[in-house]
């Protein structure tokens, strides 16, 4: 289940697209203080109220719900009316005009909310446009009414979003697909670059990695990675990476040769030269074990007491390192054409049940 929320200054046109019959199989399940009679008499109804609270200037308020395609079957239009209505009673969208709209037109079932954000006592509605809220409301109604999360952002259709949603799913496709193409942070940054994404770190006070964000820079939004998807996490994005060692998040510099050293898997063998110690060199297997014989100067071993055997020891204690830390439908302002001669001519709203 997914909110789309937006408010504007006339009701005419989102009447008649909310209501549209003929292109949306549009069917009204749910309504509260206004004439259904036609889509003149539901504009009229809210236009009236709206006068209440003339300084109120975006008075129109929208909201479109989603549901997964999943989820068709469970949802009749008396079931879908209650979880708007209860959607609503949480935003705080309670005593006032509404008209819940339900359309046809796609495979996943959603309605559109149509309420007048001055309610029947003449006050404005606040807070009904809390992105944050509506969020934790419909992941709550979802699991509430046994409905589908949505896991496959794929099946999003890209094209009806809007505003802050479209640009979360940018930055979504735009990352999973720089993802597939480099290994390393630095190659990640520059093809994000080019694309007008750029990424920061989130550090600890003592320098550990904890997170990342991505801000769009066309439209200078900003979001978590995780809360674009939680497969976006730092955590994730720098295991997808190989654990690569991140030399410097605001660099584009490639390692220099001292760096490439300084990453170089250790050589006890080649940092000390234990002939000079022991008269010969412990041989030291790929797994980092100590094969315990020191050549002795008659030609044969001995194990376990010489000095050589006692630096082998230091030298091989283990030591701490720094790694890397590991909806359907239109939104927007709607102008108020409700007195064009076409809107006059729309057909009439049908009813449930009809």
């Amino acid at each position: 289940m997914i909110a789309q929320i937006s408010s504007g200054e006339g009701f005419g046109g989102l009447v008649s697209y909310a209501n549209d019959i003929l292109k949306k199989d549009t069917v009204i399940v749910a309504s509260d203080g206004v004439s259904l009679t036609s889509n003149a008499t539901i504009t009229a109804s809210f236009k009236a109220q709206a006068k209440a609270r003339p300084s109120l200037r975006k008075f129109v308020g929208h909201i479109s719900l989603s549901f997964s395609p999943d989820d068709k079957d469970k949802l009749d239009d008396q079931k879908i009316a209650e979880i708007a209505r209860e959607y609503m009673r949480r935003m705080g969208i309670v005593n006032t005009q509404y008209v819940v709209f339900r359309h046809h037109d796609q495979p996943h079932p959603h309605v559109h909310i149509v309420y007048n954000r001055v309610d029947n006592d003449g006050n404005a509605i606040k807070g009904d446009s809390n992105f944050t809220k509506s969020a934790a409301i419909t992941k709550a109604l979802t699991r509430e009414y046994g409905l589908t999360f949505g896991k496959d952002k794929s099946k999003v259709r890209r094209e009806r979003l809007t505003g802050k949603d479209a640009v979360k799913y940018r930055l979504y496709d735009e990352i999973t697909a720089a993802l597939e193409d480099c290994v390393t942070w630095q190659d990640f940054r520059k093809i994000l670059s080019a694309k007008g994404i750029t990424f920061d770190l989130i550090k600890n006070a003592d320098g550990s990695v904890r997170g990342v964000t991505f801000t769009d820079t066309r439209h200078n939004i900003t979001y978590a990675g995780s809360k674009i998807d939680r497969s976006l996490s730092y955590a994730k994005i720098d295991g997808q990476l190989g654990n690569i060692i991140f030399y410097d998040a605001r660099q584009d510099e490639e390692p220099t040769q001292h760096q490439m050293e300084q990453d170089k898997p250790f050589d006890i063998n080649e940092a000390y030269d234990f002939s000079k110690i022991t008269g010969g060199a412990p041989s030291i297997s790929n797994d980092g074990d100590v094969e315990r014989q020191a050549t002795g100067s008659d030609g044969g071993t001995s194990t376990g007491s010489g000095i050589g055997e006692n630096i082998v020891e230091v030298l091989l204690q283990p030591s701490v390192a720094q790694t890397s830390g590991g909806g359907g439908g239109a939104s927007g302002g709607w102008r108020d054409d409700d007195d064009d001669e076409k809107n006059k001519k729309r057909n009439k709203p049908r009813r449930k049940g009809r």
